[in-house]
């Protein structure tokens, strides 16, 4: 008998984006250029005196030529500044820190590893599936919404309102902590740029890789995403080769923002590839998407919008009828019930309460991304007892925080590809690492200098060189694969990206094991 059992589709993407944000959690999004080795055991640390850690200078940032000391360039600019960096290189201050923002577990640490930490895992899975309901049900069908009602192309609504709404949780909980922890607060560049090879790289590859067809892409877009990511990041790079920034260099990122605001709205419908070799669409499909005026008048937004929509349930409290939903009907009711109560269903005659679903949904979003932070701080403390190194950024919570965004980046990325948009996958997320560099830590900056008399603020500029350099290589390998592959985002292409970004992890943690040394 020849067996017709085969696995779910809608299974398959869910493991593959759960994979994808545990991997972004532990080593993708976060890679630092330190090793601190600080803990051997975390239960002793805890309950040691200050006194017992006298604050030392790294010697793993690069040092000046002259001078016995070999004093290290951040060190330096921190002896004159104020810097969110400042209580990084003490142990003790860096485990105070965590145990006063984040309050203790239920569990011992020996509780913990007795096979109680399986419990925290759990909780980081649910909290995943919280946040891939409300992007599913709610925020991305909001999105099709705006595109309807503003008329905008959909690589417009990708770079802005859908880059916006899974940005925002991290800034505003950044800041925060700029405001109530601003003497042991931790900020770095690094985080920056290794979200911007995580989503550039690893979450568009992933949607290449599968998206239900091959999806076409806009070289105009593409490029004006791509050239205003590069002229806020080479700003950025010049602001901080001193070690510091100034309220003014802060200013002027924000203005770049502005800029690219505003030159964004220009449309130009243009898709780069060939007549005829739009594989993306169907037979019988509207294709006034891509500029083809001999459609018979078919309306491009509407298109557009139901795309988003298609397929798409009403998020219901209806009793399940087989007992396997409805065990899932139970151990999910926590998360649906609020959703249910809070969110207008924009699938139905309640579409005109699009914005308040669309501004809600990030506020849930934001709840789910702190559920996340929460659940995995309480369960690190675990791994650090294992003596599971600080190169895979578990005892980082607070620069760990910019790699939990990208899991609800991955998370909207991964069902709009299934929806056959490819160019909103692209721009969100090239949109969304130029909010946070242009405008978010800017922000940051200017609130952390003017809580100290507007002086500027020290920032660790530690490995920024040679990182910034192999981001420059990673990117323009992924520039020319796209157009190699003719602004098709197929599944080589994902393959082709994915593999990069390989290369960019691999490459970066040689160099935080100074096996590759960067000779600046």
């Amino acid at each position: 008998m020849v067996s017709t059992r085969h696995r779910s589709p809608q299974l398959i993407v869910f493991a593959v984006v759960f994979l994808g944000t545990l991997h972004n959690w532990i080593v993708g999004a976060e890679l630092t250029f330190t090793l601190p080795h600080i803990i051997d055991d975390f239960e002793k640390t805890t309950d040691r005196s200050m006194e017992e850690f006298p604050v030392q200078h790294s010697t793993y940032s690069t040092p000046y030529k002259e001078g016995p000391e070999h004093k290290s360039l951040f060190l330096d600019a921190i002896d004159d500044h104020p810097s969110p960096e400042t209580s990084i290189s003490n142990p003790a201050t860096r485990v105070q820190r965590i145990n006063t923002i984040y309050s203790s577990d239920l569990f011992s640490i020996q509780d913990r590893i007795q096979g109680w930490v399986a419990l925290h895992i759990f909780g980081m899975i649910y909290v995943f599936v919280a946040l891939l309901i409300v992007c599913d049900q709610f925020f991305v069908p909001s999105l099709g919404v705006i595109m309807e009602k503003l008329a905008i192309s959909d690589d417009v609504v990708g770079a802005s309102f859908m880059a916006t709404g899974t940005a925002v949780p991290w800034f505003i909980t950044k800041l925060i902590q700029v405001l109530y922890y601003h003497d042991s607060l931790t900020v770095n560049i690094n985080p920056t740029i290794g979200s911007t090879a995580f989503k550039m790289l690893f979450v568009v590859g992933t949607c290449a890789m599968f998206s239900a067809k091959v999806l076409p892409l806009r070289c105009w877009s593409f490029f004006r995403d791509l050239s205003f990511y590069m002229l806020g990041f080479i700003q950025l790079i010049i602001f901080l080769l001193d070690g510091v920034v100034t309220w003014c260099e802060s200013a002027i990122l924000c203005s770049i923002y502005l800029l690219f605001v505003t030159f964004k709205t220009t449309p130009q419908p243009q898709v780069c590839i060939p007549e005829g070799e739009n594989d993306a669409q169907d037979p019988g499909e509207c294709d006034e998407e891509y500029g083809n005026e001999n459609n018979g008048g078919c309306n491009e937004k509407k298109f557009v919008e139901s795309k988003l929509l298609q397929g798409a349930t009403s998020l219901s409290l209806r009793w399940p009828d087989k007992w396997q939903e409805r065990a899932a009907y139970i151990i999910l009711l926590p998360i649906i019930l609020p959703l249910w109560l809070t969110l207008p269903n924009v699938h139905s005659q309640v579409r005109k309460f699009f914005v308040l679903t669309y501004l809600a949904s990030i506020v849930w979003i934001g709840i789910f991304y702190l559920g996340c932070v929460y659940v995995f701080i309480l369960s690190k403390q675990y791994f650090c007892i294992l003596k599971v190194d600080e190169t895979f950024g578990l005892m980082g919570p607070m620069t760990f925080m910019g790699a939990l965004l990208s899991s609800s980046d991955f998370i909207s990325s991964l069902i709009v590809a299934r929806k056959g948009l490819g160019d909103m996958v692209v721009s969100s997320n090239l949109g969304s690492n130029i909010l946070t560099m242009t405008l978010f830590l800017p922000v940051e900056w200017f609130v952390f200098s003017a809580i100290h008399g507007f002086s500027p603020v020290g920032i660790s500029n530690e490995g920024l060189f040679c990182v910034s350099i192999l981001l420059f290589v990673v990117l323009l390998a992924a520039v020319i694969s796209i157009i190699s592959f003719k602004w098709k985002m197929k599944k080589l292409l994902g393959l082709t990206l994915v593999l990069l970004y390989l290369i960019f992890v691999v490459i970066s943690i040689l160099m935080m094991f100074q096996i590759i040394m960067c000779p600046v």
